[in-house]
C-alpha cells in the first residue's frame, strides 16, 4: 500500500538533506511498517532547522514540499489563500499514486484541503485531529474544520484524542504514540531506580509560549514556600520569548535553565534526571511529552484540558483545576512536601505510559481504520 500524508509539519534543509519536526517524523518512520511507500506533503521552511528536527530513517518516505503559509498576523493568514491553488496542484498530483491519504488537522490549509478531499471518491482516507476536540472556543478556522469533520463531509474516519459524548461512529478515540517498546523498557528501568528523597529536579518540555503556561510557571515559582527543595527547573524548548523568560527567571530563588530546541536524545536525558514535569497548558490535544516523561517516572503537574484526565489525574499526578499562579504554586509545594506520595504517583504514571507505544498505535490503526469495514 502507498500512503500520502498531508500536514502542516515544518520541514527544513539541513546539511544537504531534509529534516522535519521530530515527533511527527518519528511517527511517520513507524508507519513504514504498514506502508511500502509514504509521501509526506508538507511545507518547506527557509530558516535554519531547530534542534528538535529529525531526518527520516527509511527511503520509503519521500518528502513533497508545499509552499509555506499561515502565521499569527493578518498578512500571514492571507498567505493561506494565496498558496491554496499551487498547493492543491501538488497535493492532487501526489495523491494520484496513493491507496490511502492521511490529513493531519487542524491547520489553516484544512479550510481548502478538507473540501477538496470530500469531492474525491479515492483514495481512501482518514483524518488525524491532533488538537483539543472538545475545545470550547477554538480559533475560527479550527471551529470550521471540526464542524466539517463532525458531519463527516470528508467521508472518512477521524481519530481524536480521548472519548467524547455524542460523537459519530466515524469519530475514533486514539492515543497519541510517543515511544516504542524498547524505549519503554529502558525508560521504565530508569523510573524504577529513581529516588525522591533529596532535592528534586523539575522540567517543562514544549514551545516557550504563553499558551503552554511558561509565564504561569514563573509566576508560581515566585510564590512557592519550599523553593530550597528544588535542585533545578529545566525549560526544554525554544521560542521567540526565550530571552525575555530567561531574564524573568533570573530574579527567582530557584535555579533555572533554558535549553532551547533540543534533540530527542537530549530530551530523554532531561526526563532521566527529572522528578516532576509541569505543563499548565491553556489548550492542548494530548501532549506527547506527558506520557514520554511518565515513562521515566516524572510525575506530571498538568492542566485539565482535552482528554488528559482520562489517563493522568490526581491518582498519578497533580491536576490543576484552575490556571492560576497560586493554584500551581500550591500543587508544587504539595509535591515537594510529600516525597513518599511522589514515589507512589511516579510508579502509577510509569505504568500508564505503556499505553502510548507506537506498537499499540499501529495495531489500533490497522484494526480500526485500514482494515475496518
Amino acid at each position: 500500500m502507498i500512503l500520502a500524508i498531508i500536514s502542516h509539519t515544518p520541514h527544513y534543509n539541513m546539511d544537504g538533506g531534509i529534516v522535519g519536526w521530530g515527533p511527527t517524523v518519528r511517527e511517520i518512520n513507524h508507519l513504514t511498517e504498514m506502508f511500502e511507500k509514504i509521501y509526506h506533503i508538507a511545507p518547506l521552511h527557509e530558516e535554519p532547522a531547530p534542534g528538535s528536527s529529525m531526518k527520516y530513517i527509511d527511503e520509503k518516505i519521500e518528502f513533497v514540499p508545499l509552499k509555506k503559509s499561515g502565521g499569527e498576523n493578518i498578512s500571514d493568514k492571507i498567505t493561506i489563500l494565496k498558496t491554496a491553488y499551487p498547493n492543491l496542484k501538488i497535493i492532487s498530483r501526489t495523491i494520484k499514486n496513493a491507496d490511502w491519504v492521511q490529513f493531519r488537522a487542524p491547520t489553516g490549509m484544512g479550510l481548502y484541503v478538507l473540501p477538496y478531499l470530500s469531492l474525491k471518491s479515492s483514495p481512501k482516507r482518514w483524518v488525524k485531529y491532533a488538537g483539543n476536540w472538545g475545545q470550547k472556543n477554538p480559533p475560527l478556522s479550527y471551529s470550521i474544520q471540526r464542524w466539517w469533520l463532525k458531519r463527516n463531509l470528508q467521508k472518512s474516519k477521524v481519530t481524536v484524542n480521548g472519548k467524547w459524548k455524542n460523537s459519530g461512529k466515524h469519530i475514533l478515540d486514539f492515543r497519541n504514540p510517543c515511544l516504542d517498546n524498547d524505549e519503554l523498557m529502558r525508560a521504565n528501568k530508569i523510573s524504577s531506580e529513581k529516588e525522591f528523597s533529596g532535592k528534586l529536579t523539575f522540567c517543562f518540555a514544549g514551545a516557550l509560549s504563553e499558551n503552554k503556561g511558561v509565564n504561569l510557571i514563573l509566576e508560581a515559582l515566585e510564590k512557592i514556600r519550599f523553593s530550597e527543595k528544588i535542585n533545578e527547573f529545566i525549560f526544554a524548548g525554544g521560542g521567540h520569548d526565550k530571552e525575555m523568560l530567561e531574564i524573568s527567571a533570573d530574579k527567582l530563588k530557584v535555579k533555572t535553565s533554558f535549553t532551547g530546541f533540543i534533540s530527542r536524545n537530549e530530551l530523554e536525558k532531561i526526563y532521566e534526571k527529572s522528578h516532576i514535569i509541569v505543563l499548565p497548558s491553556q489548550s492542548e490535544g494530548f501532549p506527547k511529552v506527558i506520557s514520554e516523561a511518565a515513562a521515566y517516572g516524572c510525575v506530571p503537574i498538568i492542566s485539565d484540558v482535552s482528554a488528559i484526565s482520562e489517563y493522568f489525574n490526581d491518582s498519578n499526578g497533580f491536576m490543576l483545576k484552575t490556571l492560576e499562579a497560586g493554584h500551581l504554586a500550591n500543587a508544587i509545594d504539595l509535591a515537594l512536601s510529600n516525597t513518599d506520595l511522589l514515589k507512589i504517583k511516579s510508579v502509577a504514571c510509569t505504568k500508564i505510559s505503556s499505553l502510548f507505544t507506537y506498537e499499540n498505535y499501529m495495531s489500533e490503526l490497522k484494526n480500526r481504520v485500514i482494515n475496518a469495514k
